[in-house]
This record gives C-alpha cells, structure tokens and sequence, in this order.
C-alpha cells in the first residue's frame, strides 16, 4: 500500500476497482494503516462514493478549461501530498465540499 491518506487511497480504488455501497476501501484503509481508528468508519458517510461525495480536490490542483473558463478536475489525479503513517486525515489535496442550504 502507497504512503498515502484515507481520500487519495479510498480515490485510487473506486476508480479501479468500483464501489459496492460499502466503506469496503475505507476499512481497508483503516486495516492496513490505522487499525486503532475503531470509530472510522462511524465517522465517514455510509459507503465509499458518500464519504467522496463529501470531499473536493484543494483549488490550486483543478485545472481551467479554457473554451469554458471553468476549474476542473485534472485528467490525472495528483500524487497524495502525505500525512502521518497511522493518519486517518486528508492530506492536503482536499477540501470538505462546503453545503449552502
């Protein structure tokens, strides 16, 4: 498993692997790296796309569209910026998707 923080491991597997609507990566995730983290997956939504859904890439890592004027996701995703070995955080690619109401 790469050195790499909860969103950019539990990314990289539903975009190869899938999801199943279940926090199948996010346990994993906690498993591999950080089983003292019992209360992860209370803490995240109820399956792995939810807890993505909840997640953005940080600004500076979108890309502008130039026929549109638009940020986007880059073609690639971005190597994970690190955090502590056992870290159950989002390193410092992410942004929490902010909800207007």
């Amino acid at each position: 498993m790469r050195a790499e923080c909860l969103l950019c491991f539990t990314t990289r597997q539903v975009l190869t692997e899938g999801c199943d609507d279940t926090l199948r990566w996010v346990g994993l995730f906690r498993e591999l790296r950080s089983p003292t983290a019992t209360g992860l997956e209370k803490r995240v939504a109820a399956c792995d796309c939810a807890t993505l859904e909840r997640w953005t890439l940080a600004r500076h890592l979108l890309v502008r569209d130039l026929s549109t004027d638009e940020l986007e996701q880059p073609p690639e995703a971005p190597g994970c910026s690190g955090v502590g070995p056992t870290s159950t955080r989002p390193c410092a690619n992410w942004d929490r998707v902010r909800v207007t109401r």
